[in-house]
C-alpha cells in the first residue's frame, strides 16, 4: 500500500458528510442574481451556484 493510497482512504474516512444545499426560485427563474450576486457573462448556471454559496455559505439560496 503506497502513501498516496493510505491518505486518499484516510481522507474519506474523516471527511465529514456534505451540506446539503437547496437551491429556490421560480419556475420561470433565469438564474441572473442571488443574495446580491450576479452572474457574469458566460458563466454557467453550475458555476454562478457553487459561487453564490462559496461566499455566503447559506443552505438555502434564492434566485431570480
Amino acid at each position: 500500500m503506497t502513501l498516496k493510497s493510505r491518505l486518499q482512504k484516510l481522507s474519506i474516512k474523516l471527511k465529514t458528510e456534505a451540506t446539503k444545499i437547496y437551491y429556490m426560485g421560480w419556475a420561470d427563474c433565469t438564474w441572473n442574481q442571488s443574495e446580491g450576486l450576479l452572474k457574469e457573462a458566460g458563466e454557467s448556471k453550475e458555476d454562478f451556484c457553487n459561487r453564490v454559496y462559496q461566499i455566503t455559505r447559506k443552505q438555502f439560496l434564492w434566485f431570480e
